[in-house]
């Protein structure tokens, strides 16, 4: 070796890679597993193995599964009976996955490329922060994937201070795929909740941020979440149905694992009143396009959904809403801009009166 030369690293002194165990529950989605996984083994910069768990699939996914366990990262498993997304959820994430970190991704979806290095890098460099989050970008099945945004620059919140935002947003503020978890985390948290099969993710976002840090990259496209017909947020779910359980995940969390946060009763109003505003907000559309009924229900019942949230008369919407509810929804649609007028003037008179008395949380 000559002196301008320097020592190679050997296999045996090289650090080892982070590890990431995927799971990627299955039904019915045979077409999309080799896209999906394909994803998956082609991040660089982390150890990766992947678990298909197929929930008693009745399309060509034992097929698919098999071919694609062919690869010694992957592993396929089947269930003989149909457990539900929750059970399969739990079962990948508790009793299979055994990396330092963990990713849920269901089998329509797919990673951007170095999703992984980039997510676990942050929680590398700081152990406090319980998962990492990017931005999902949306494709139509069967078109091209958009470019995604690669940027590294990271932005990390106390567990503390994302929860109360996540509060007074109102919203989950996460579609999924775009999270990397730390798996110790996940295990201490537990599992998903059964009795929140449509917003149990939001209440295990809130789990893990008790937990630690919340890691965010708001450079970085981190996942593609496909649009097709049978998503399952394109479930037969009414407005009321909708509302009760994203009101229930929040709930849940605070009953449970934020029971003795000191801003508890706090966060709990905020969220209530923002959701009643989501709700008076969808009746103002509804009676300004002309309408009287909206995802399954009536403008007054939806009213009813709002009031039972919050005393509505101390919302800024609250004016607009009783204005519109007295002309109806054929006057609203041909008087839209006086209409519009007059509840914002109502609308300035009831800031005036009362945004003295508002605070933030």
């Amino acid at each position: 070796m000559t002196t301008s030369e320097a020592p190679r690293e050997s296999a045996a002194t090289a650090p080892a890679l982070p590890s990431v165990s995927v799971v990627v529950p299955s039904y019915n989605y045979a077409r999309y597993l080799p896209s999906n996984v394909g994803s998956l083994l082609d991040q660089e910069g982390v150890d990766v193995r992947v678990l298909v768990l197929d929930d008693a699939s009745t399309d060509e996914t034992p097929d698919v599964g098999a071919e694609l366990a062919r690869d010694p990262r992957v592993t396929y498993e089947r269930h003989t009976t149909n457990k539900g997304h929750i059970a399969t959820y739990n079962e990948g994430l508790l009793e299979w996955a055994d990396g330092d970190f963990c990713v849920l991704l269901s089998a329509d979806d797919l990673l951007t490329p170095g999703a992984l290095a980039r997510a676990t890098a942050v929680m590398a460099a700081d152990p406090d922060v319980t998962f990492v989050y990017g931005n999902p970008v949306r494709f139509l099945s069967g078109g091209p994937l958009p470019d995604a945004r690669t940027g590294a620059r990271s932005r990390t919140w106390t567990g503390d201070r994302w929860i109360r935002g996540v509060f007074r947003a109102g919203r989950n503020l996460i579609l999924s795929p775009e999270v990397v978890a730390r798996t110790g985390a996940h295990h201490d948290a537990g599992g998903y909740n059964p009795r929140l099969p449509h917003s149990g993710d939001l209440e295990m976002w809130l789990r893990l941020a008790r937990r630690g840090s919340v890691g965010w990259l708001p450079d970085a496209d981190q996942a593609y979440y496909r649009i097709h017909d049978s998503n399952m947020h394109h479930s037969a779910f009414d407005a009321r149905a909708r509302l009760e359980q994203l009101r229930d995940g929040y709930e849940s969390f605070l009953d449970n694992d934020g029971k003795d946060l000191p801003y508890r009763n706090a966060i709990h109003t905020a969220m209530r009143r923002k959701l009643a505003r989501g709700v008076l907000r969808k009746v103002i559309r509804t009676l300004d396009a002309g309408e009287d009924t909206a995802d399954g229900l009536t403008v007054r019942e939806l009213y009813d959904l709002a009031a039972e949230l919050t005393d509505l008369r101390k919302l800024p919407e609250y004016p607009g809403v009783r204005t519109r509810m007295a002309i109806g929804p054929r006057h609203c649609r041909r008087l839209n801009p006086v209409t519009s007028l007059i509840t914002a003037r109502r609308g300035r008179d009831w800031i005036r009166w009362h945004g003295n008395r508002v605070r933030p949380v």
